[in-house]
């Protein structure tokens, strides 16, 4: 796995790193349900200091050598992930 932090324009320091989950074949029930159809050869994700998180597929070939400038372009066309919140406890469970 190959790990960068780099800066945004604006000074906010970015991490990405690739992430390539084992084979669908392997999961479970309930992983298979969480990740995109799309996504199961791996994504690139972002994340800032300020918590943001992108996500981006296919991981583009040779990303972890290019240069601040080019990941920052590269983060801005990566999917913001949407943080879901727990949910609500079963009725009577509470």
């Amino acid at each position: 796995m190959a790990y960068r932090v780099f800066p945004a324009p604006d000074g906010t320091e970015w991490r990405a790193w690739s992430v390539v989950p084992d084979r669908p074949e392997s999961w479970n029930d309930r992983a298979a349900t969480f990740l995109p159809t799309g996504m199961v050869d791996g994504w690139l994700c972002f994340e800032s200091a300020a918590e943001e998180k992108r996500r981006l597929n296919p991981i583009p070939v040779g990303w972890s050598d290019w240069s601040d400038e080019e990941l920052w372009r590269l983060c801005g066309t990566a999917e913001p992930v949407v943080r879901r919140s727990a949910p609500p406890p079963a009725a009577g469970l509470a």
